[in-house]
């Protein structure tokens, strides 16, 4: 992939932009046409096949670099998120710029003790 200033995007450049707080954080499924729903712990868990602990550990990880590249792959599947696929990365992208709100995330009622949490992990992880 080329950019518009001649230099070439790498796979693991493509990777880096999305740090592992925010794919937890943007992990969801569509439930109807307009409304999404937060996927839990758990459910990303069972899916990456990984214990809870882990998926938790990995969420709060500011950068990949300490994680195993067949971690990453599990969690990002297990997240829904798949950082080679234009789609997914143009959503996280659209969602980055109008601010970041994360209204799904405040009805959920892992707000407090999962995702309030995981937002200030990404903060220090941007200005870091």
């Amino acid at each position: 992939m080329q950019l518009k200033n001649g230099k070439k995007r790498t796979p693991w450049g493509i990777l880096n932009e999305y740090p592992p707080p925010l794919i937890r954080l943007l992990a969801r499924e569509k439930i109807g046409i307009k409304h999404i729903r937060a996927l839990s712990d758990q459910e990303i868990a069972i899916k990456a096949e990984f214990p809870m602990a882990r998926i938790q550990e990995i969420s709060r990880t500011k950068s990949w670099d300490p994680i195993p590249i067949g971690e990453i792959m599990r969690f990002c599947y297990g997240c829904n998120f798949d950082p080679f696929d234009w789609q997914d990365r143009n959503r996280m992208r659209a969602y980055s710029r109008k601010g970041a709100k994360f209204s799904y995330l405040r009805q959920s009622p892992h707000w407090r003790e999962v995702f309030l949490p995981l937002i200030k992990v990404l903060e220090n992880a941007k200005s870091s």
